[in-house]
């Protein structure tokens, strides 16, 4: 009798842990807000579709950072009033343990090849990041991708925000150039491209201010020393001040109508629909 007891007990105290584990490692939705929110059409007038811009930047990783924000997205966007907007994902579900993890890819998503975006190119994407984490994944079919990891992972989303997959955005990068991707999927992108010009000569005080005085540049970065007389040229230069929390300070012209850079991080500026009719130009109303 004490054996069937005992028997019932361990047995009871098994399933229990079971179904601990099960509901443990059930899989629980986290909202995202739509993605195509992030990505408004610009309105551009008439020959500004076609409009190539320039930009004076210092070389280096911060700008290879914003380059490939244009070409690369992430899986997941920070929202603009807080959580998650689904960007090349359109749903994800979390354990509640935290070590499992499902991802649907974002559906009819093309590439800049031409070829859909499906699970397999995501999971080849991000193997570097989950390797750093101990974390392998598995492809479950075209739409769908499982990550699994040893330890929790609670602050998967964040991460997922910053992993990239190439060729998925609207511009086509080569170097420090970008090009319109005419098939991107939430269609044109107001500008037909971007050259960035890292020649430090031209972050000399005069060449800086005759640049910006004939309005060459959409914005370039200011260079920290200028000579008084050619500050005060820049001044009468139709351009707007943004100062970025890494100390470094945006001369934004007032004709590239809708972008305004992220002051947090300005790598995660986006290009896309910066064009709007003049009537919506609150410096420049007749586009002069």
């Amino acid at each position: 009798m004490k054996g069937r007891i005992l028997f019932a007990s361990l047995a009871l105290i098994a399933a229990g842990i079971a179904g601990y584990l099960l509901y443990q490692d059930t899989l629980v939705p986290v909202s995202l807000a739509p993605g195509r929110a992030l990505f408004v059409p610009a309105r551009p007038e008439f020959g500004e579709d076609e409009a190539v811009i320039e930009a004076l930047m210092p070389a280096g990783e911060i700008l290879d950072a914003f380059l490939a924000a244009q070409s690369d997205l992430t899986l997941l966007e920070k929202g603009p009033e807080g959580g998650w907007t689904g960007q090349l994902l359109a749903g994800l579900q979390g354990s509640r343990h935290g070590r499992r993890w499902r991802l649907s890819v974002h559906p009819d998503w093309r590439m800049q090849d031409g070829s859909p975006l499906d699970a397999g190119r995501i999971a080849t994407a991000i193997v570097p990041e989950l390797a750093r984490l101990e974390g392998g994944s598995r492809v479950m079919d075209p739409a769908t991708l499982e990550l699994r990891f040893k330890a929790r992972q609670e602050g998967l989303p964040a991460l997922l925000s910053r992993w990239r997959v190439p060729g998925s955005g609207p511009f086509l990068r080569q170097g420090n150039a970008l090009s319109r991707f005419k098939g991107f999927i939430h269609g044109r992108t107001g500008l037909a491209g971007l050259r960035v010009a890292t020649d430090p000569a031209l972050m000399e005080s005069r060449a800086w201010a005759q640049g910006l005085a004939s309005a060459r540049w959409a914005w370039a970065v200011f260079p920290g020393h200028m000579a008084p007389e050619d500050m005060a040229k820049v001044r009468l230069a139709p351009y707007d001040e943004f100062r970025m929390k890494d100390g470094s300070v945006w001369f934004l012209s007032r004709r590239l109508r809708r972008l305004r850079p992220d002051t947090d991080d300005w790598t995660r500026t986006r290009l896309f629909g910066v064009w709007k009719g003049a009537m919506d130009l609150p410096y420049d109303p007749l586009g002069m």
